[in-house]
C-alpha cells in the first residue's frame, strides 16, 4: 500500500517517511500544490494513493484547501495532521464532509502515528 507524506518540514517529512517505509511504498512531497500534482500523477497511471498524511501549515496553501482538491479527483483516506489547534468546527466540518479521514495533533508520538496509519488502511 502506498502513503503520501505532505510536509513542509524536511525533517519531519524525512522521520515521517523512514518510520512508514519499512511497511509501506511512501511518496515525499513538501507542498501542496506537489501533493495534487503527485496524487493526479499518480491516478492517472493507475496507481492509488491509500492514504495521506497532510500537514495543514504548508508554505504554499493550507491543508483543508488540499484535501477539497483532492476529492474533487475521487479522493483517498488524509489524515490531516497539525501543530497549531485548529478550529473544532473546521475540523468537524472537513471529517463530516468526508475531506478528512482523521485529524491528529502534533507533536504525536510515533508508535501512535504508526497505529493511526495502519488502523486508517486497513
Amino acid at each position: 500500500k502506498t502513503v503520501m507524506i505532505c510536509d513542509d518540514e524536511p525533517d519531519l517529512r524525512l522521520l515521517f517517511g523512514q518510520m512508514l517505509g519499512s511497511k509501506y511504498n511512501v511518496i515525499l512531497v513538501e507542498s501542496g500544490e506537489n501533493c495534487i500534482e503527485k496524487y493526479k500523477e499518480e491516478k492517472s497511471r493507475g496507481n492509488k494513493i491509500h492514504l495521506i498524511l497532510l500537514d495543514y501549515r504548508l508554505g504554499d496553501m493550507f491543508g483543508d484547501s488540499v484535501a477539497r482538491k483532492i476529492k474533487q479527483y475521487n479522493g483517498t483516506k488524509i489524515i490531516l495532521i497539525s501543530a497549531y489547534n485548529l478550529d473544532v468546527d473546521l475540523v468537524k466540518e472537513l471529517e463530516e464532509n468526508k475531506y478528512i479521514t482523521s485529524y491528529a495533533e502534533t507533536p504525536i508520538h510515533l508508535t501512535n502515528l504508526i497505529d493511526l496509519v495502519a488502523n486508517t488502511i486497513s
